[in-house]
C-alpha cells in the first residue's frame, strides 16, 4: 500500500501541474461543447449591466445622430446638406463600432481564457482605448467588406421618411386633384424628398471623394510609418469609411446610366446569349445549381453571419488575422503558399494582391481564420454555436411578436408608435447582449479546449515515463 501511494505520489508530481493549477482548472462538463448554451448564460447574468448600459448609450447616440440627420436634410442648398447628412451618418457609424467593441470588452474579463492568461503573466488589462484603437480599423474593414452599412443606411433613411411622411400624403393628394381636374395644363407636384437623405449629387460627392481619398492616403502614411496608435487607429477608420461611403454615392448616382449603356452594347448582349446556350448545353446545369440555391440561404444566412461574429469576437478576445499565410499556417498548403512566394515575382505577388482586393476576395481570410480556431475546438462548437445564433434570431421574432399580442390592437396608429419604440428597445437588448455573450463563451471554449489540448500533448512524454514508474513500482522491478 506504502509503494503503491508512493507511485501515485510520482506519478503526480511528474505531470508537473502545480496544485494550485489543478484547482483553478474548469470542470470537464464546463468544457464541453454541448455546455455552450449554460456557458452563454453565465456570461450573461455577469456581464448584463455594463452591456446593458453600452447598448443604451448606443441607440441613444444612434437616436440623436438619426434625428439630427433628418432635420439637416430638408431645408436651402439641399444639395450642399446632404454632404452633411452623410457626414452624420458616418460619424453614427463609427459610434455603433465604438459600442460594439466596448460591449465585448466588458466580457473580457469574466472569460476562463483571459483569467488563464492574466495568471501566466501573458494578458496585461488592456484599458478600452487601446482595445478600441487596436481593433476598429480591421472592424472597420470587416463592417465594409460584408455590406453591414447596408442596413444602417435603410435604417436612416427609414427614420427620415416616417418622420416626413407628411410629404407623400401632399404629393398623393396633388396627382389626384390633378386628374380630377383633367390633368391638362396642371403643373406636376413636386415630389417627395423624405427618405432620400442619403442620396447625393454626383459633382459633390464626387469632390467629397476625392477629398476623402487624399486625407485616407496621408492618415495611412503616418499609420505605417509611427506603427499605429490609438488617435491614427481612429482617424484611419473614419477616413476609410468617409472614402468608402462617398464613393458609394457616386458609384450609385452613376450606375443607373451605367446600365442602361451596357445592356445595349452588342458585347453584353452576346455575353447573355452564350450564357443562356451554355446552360442547355451543359448537362445537369439546373439541377447543380438548384441545389445551389437550395444550400446557399442555409450558409450564408446562418454559417457566415456566424462566422462574421466570431470574427470580431476573436478581434477584440484574442489574435485577429486577415492574412492568407495565417489560415493555412501548419497545413500542408503552407508549402505550396511558401513555394509559390519563393519562385514569383514581387511585383506578380502584389498585381495578385490588388486584384483579389478589387474582386472582394480579401474578406474571406479573416471568416476562414476564424473558422480554423474555432473548428480546433471541435466542430460539435461550431455547430452549436450556429445552432444558437439561429435560435435567439427566431426567439427575438417570437418575442416581438409575443410582446405586441400582450399590448392588444385596440389601439390607434399614433398609440402603437409610441408602444413599438420600447418593445423593440427590450427586444433588441436582449438579443444583442445574449448574442455577444454566445460569441465570447464559443471563443472561450475554443481557446480553453485548445490550451488544454496543448497542454496533454505537452506532458504526455511525462506521463508515460510515470505511468512506467507506477507499473515498475507495483511490479517490483525497475523500469
Amino acid at each position: 500500500m506504502d509503494r503503491m501511494s508512493g507511485s501515485s505520489g510520482l506519478a503526480t508530481v511528474s505531470r508537473g501541474e502545480p496544485a494550485d493549477e489543478t484547482r483553478n482548472r474548469p470542470k470537464a462538463w464546463l468544457l464541453s461543447p454541448y455546455a455552450l448554451p449554460l456557458h452563454t448564460l453565465r456570461l450573461w447574468v455577469r456581464c448584463l449591466l455594463p452591456m446593458a448600459i453600452w447598448f443604451s448609450v448606443g441607440e441613444l447616440l444612434r437616436f440623436g445622430l438619426t434625428v439630427a440627420g433628418s432635420e439637416f436634410a430638408h431645408g436651402p442648398g439641399r444639395e450642399w446638406r446632404l454632404a452633411g447628412v452623410m457626414f452624420l451618418f458616418i460619424v453614427m457609424v463609427m459610434a455603433t463600432m465604438i459600442v460594439t467593441i466596448g460591449m465585448l470588452h466588458s466580457l473580457r474579463g469574466a472569460l476562463m481564457e483571459i483569467r488563464a492568461r492574466r495568471a501566466e503573466g501573458t494578458d496585461e488589462r488592456e484599458p478600452f482605448v487601446g482595445g478600441v484603437g487596436r481593433a476598429i480599423v480591421p472592424f472597420a474593414t470587416v463592417y465594409l467588406a460584408w455590406g453591414w452599412f447596408v442596413d444602417d443606411a435603410r435604417e436612416f433613411a427609414d427614420a427620415d421618411m416616417e418622420r416626413y411622411a407628411e410629404q407623400y400624403d401632399r404629393y398623393q393628394a396633388a396627382l389626384i386633384m390633378n386628374a380630377l381636374d383633367g390633368g391638362g395644363n396642371a403643373r406636376p407636384p413636386e415630389p417627395p424628398d423624405a427618405g432620400t437623405n442619403l442620396v447625393m449629387d454626383v459633382r459633390i460627392a464626387l469632390i467629397f471623394t476625392v477629398v476623402a481619398f487624399a486625407l485616407r492616403y496621408l492618415v495611412m502614411l503616418l499609420y505605417e510609418r509611427r506603427g499605429g496608435g490609438t488617435v491614427l487607429s481612429f482617424a484611419l477608420a473614419f477616413c476609410e469609411i468617409t472614402f468608402t461611403f462617398y464613393s458609394l454615392a457616386v458609384i450609385v448616382e452613376s450606375s443607373s446610366a451605367g446600365k442602361s449603356w451596357l445592356a445595349g452594347r452588342t458585347v453584353a448582349q452576346w455575353w447573355n446569349d452564350a450564357w443562356a446556350q451554355l446552360e442547355q448545353a451543359v448537362p445537369g446545369w439546373e439541377t447543380v445549381w438548384g441545389w445551389v440555391g437550395e444550400i446557399r440561404p442555409h450558409v450564408m444566412d446562418v454559417v457566415v453571419p456566424t462566422l462574421i461574429w466570431l470574427t470580431l469576437a476573436i478581434l477584440v478576445f484574442g489574435p485577429y488575422s486577415e492574412d492568407v499565410r495565417d489560415v493555412i499556417k501548419g497545413t500542408r498548403l503552407e508549402r505550396v503558399g511558401t513555394f509559390v512566394e519563393e519562385r514569383t515575382h514581387e511585383l506578380t505577388r502584389r498585381s495578385a494582391g490588388h486584384l483579389t482586393v478589387r474582386l472582394g476576395l480579401d474578406k474571406w481570410p479573416p471568416l476562414l481564420n476564424a473558422l480554423r480556431f474555432v473548428a480546433r475546438g471541435g466542430a460539435p462548437l461550431f455547430a452549436m454555436a450556429c445552432l444558437c445564433h439561429v435560435a435567439l434570431s427566431v426567439g427575438a421574432g417570437y418575442l416581438e411578436r409575443g410582446a405586441y399580442y400582450l399590448i392588444g390592437t385596440a389601439h390607434r396608429q399614433l398609440e402603437w408608435e409610441v408602444y413599438q419604440i420600447p418593445v423593440r428597445f427590450g427586444v433588441e437588448l436582449l438579443f444583442m447582449t445574449l448574442l455577444l455573450c454566445l460569441l465570447a463563451a464559443t471563443f472561450d471554449l475554443a481557446a480553453m479546449r485548445q490550451r488544454l489540448n496543448s497542454s496533454t500533448s505537452a506532458d504526455s512524454p511525462v506521463e508515460t515515463s510515470a505511468t512506467l514508474a507506477v507499473s515498475a513500482s507495483s511490479s517490483g522491478t525497475t523500469p
